[in-house]
């Protein structure tokens, strides 16, 4: 028997529907249910050119559809943390599932083997992209990871130097060049052990973390840094030298204690190990970042999606949960939690974090992603990234209105300060000048000083797009 949802009309069922309704055709019954708005000529479809991509045949419907007057596209160019990727529609259409979508936390494994799999899958993933031993099942957050690889990096180093708790003398030193909000969310964190929080100041030229001031850091902290911190590429946008930083921070500069402080590397845009090298790569310890770039929307600032991930030897003191893969009673292949070190699962005493949930939604968002995405894909859409932003960067210093803050080497985010132009007349700060290009539908990007903004570019910018922000740039400032 047919089992069908709907039942397709006659031609005949069509034109006595049409009678009753005292319509003439399709294109009147559309017209009432639309009113005023276009509809698109269907000789257009015969355009299409065959075998788009997704993202290609959005863009042809929506080049389209900007012809319809009350239509607005806005470019977006801001970052700073959260990036404006493309999301394939199958990633929506997964995720939706009752299976996926309902699921707290999946405490009896024999019934959740579909989620389990798909978040061990997502750690498979992240670790191939980070180069990393072990990661876990999620965090709330980049900010949140990285305050709590600070938490795991304290821990190791009582464990290793035989210390009492108190931190009291101890200095977890933290790069400039990482974001200022993880950096809040750090001192949040470890405000009740008595850590004190160091900086490392940036080379004032090239943008990156700048090597002989750590080194007179870690010299001036006696064997008590239970970690250096830096972010990779950099709020900034540069990608800094992690080898040339690991040297100092892993050679022996703390005889006296016989104990090196955790290289811990965070990144808010993973998307840029697909053309520089990962941390693991640079013998990172800890890795703490945002992986909201895979498969998750911007969705006006969260939910976010937290990476952690570190060397296997440093398993015990990880927070959250790790999937693991074995053998259930009949030989198959089985899945379930093998390490939980949160408050619920085990004694307080004994647990490394407090953690009350993850985004496991959209870690599981994010497996889906990467499977789609392949290994080769990611390469294109990092090197697509990487070219654009070098494009536009190109052509708003051509235009003499911008200078550099720093000249290091970057990914797909950068910094620029405004120029004051000759007459002396353009005293426009860079949050005016945001707030001014974003009434011409272009958000310009962030402002991290009064002068300099941060600029971000994505696959999801076009080069139409890029002519659009420089143009509109001029006429904002020769205004």
């Amino acid at each position: 028997m047919n089992n069908f949802r709907y039942f397709p009309n006659s031609k005949k069922d069509i034109a006595k529907l049409y009678r009753i309704l005292g319509i003439k055709d399709k294109k009147e019954l559309f017209g009432k249910i639309l009113g005023g708005i276009p509809l698109m000529d269907g000789s257009l479809l015969n355009t299409i050119p065959e075998e788009l991509d997704e993202d290609a045949l959005y863009r042809f419907f929506s080049d389209i559809d900007s012809n319809i007057p009350a239509k607005r596209r806005t470019a977006v160019f801001a970052g700073g943390g959260i990036y404006n990727h493309f999301v394939p529609s199958a990633i929506d259409g997964l995720i939706s599932r009752s299976e996926f979508y309902t699921p707290y936390t999946p405490y009896q494994p024999e019934v959740s083997q579909g989620t389990l799999f798909a978040l061990f899958e997502f750690q498979s993933f992240i670790a191939g992209i980070l180069g990393m031993d072990v990661v876990n099942a999620s965090m709330y957050d980049g900010a949140e990871s990285l305050a709590e690889a600070v938490l795991a990096a304290m821990r190791l180093s009582s464990a290793n130097r035989d210390m009492p708790v108190s931190h009291k003398d101890d200095i977890i030193l933290i790069s400039d060049g990482v974001n200022p909000s993880y950096v809040s969310v750090i001192k949040t964190f470890a405000g009740g052990t008595g850590v004190k929080i160091g900086k490392v100041k940036l080379d004032g030229r090239t943008g990156r973390t700048d090597i002989e001031d750590l080194k007179q850091k870690l010299a001036a902290g006696g064997g008590r840094v239970p970690a250096v911190v830096v972010q990779q590429p950099n709020y900034f946008g540069v990608i800094e030298d992690l080898e040339a930083l690991e040297l100092p921070i892993h050679s022996d500069f703390n005889s006296n204690s016989g104990y090196n402080p955790s290289f811990i590397v965070s990144s808010t845009e993973p998307y840029s190990f697909g053309v520089i090298n990962p941390p693991g790569y640079y013998n990172a310890d800890i890795f703490a970042g945002e992986g909201n770039s895979f498969g998750n929307y911007m969705n006006f600032g969260g939910p976010l999606l937290g990476l952690f991930a570190a060397k296997k030897e440093y398993v015990r003191q990880m927070p959250g949960r790790i999937v693991g893969k074995t053998k259930d009673g009949k030989g198959r292949d089985a899945y379930a939690f093998i390490l939980s070190t949160r408050e619920q699962h085990i004694r307080r005493g004994s647990a490394t974090s407090n953690i009350c949930t993850n985004s496991s939604l959209n870690a599981v968002r994010a497996a889906i992603y990467l499977s789609l995405c392949s290994k080769s894909g990611f390469k294109e859409i990092a090197s697509l990234n990487l070219k654009l932003a070098h494009i536009l960067r190109d052509r708003l210093l051509s235009s003499g209105l911008f200078e550099p803050l720093y000249d290091g080497d970057f990914f797909n985010e950068f910094s620029l300060k405004l120029k004051i132009n000759g007459n002396k007349n353009n005293n426009t700060t860079a949050s005016e000048f945001i707030e001014k290009m974003a009434e011409r539908d272009i958000i310009a990007g962030v402002a991290v000083s009064e002068s300099a903004l941060l600029i971000s570019t994505t696959e999801n910018n076009r080069l139409s797009d890029i002519e659009k922000y420089a143009e509109n740039a001029k006429e904002v400032l020769n205004a």
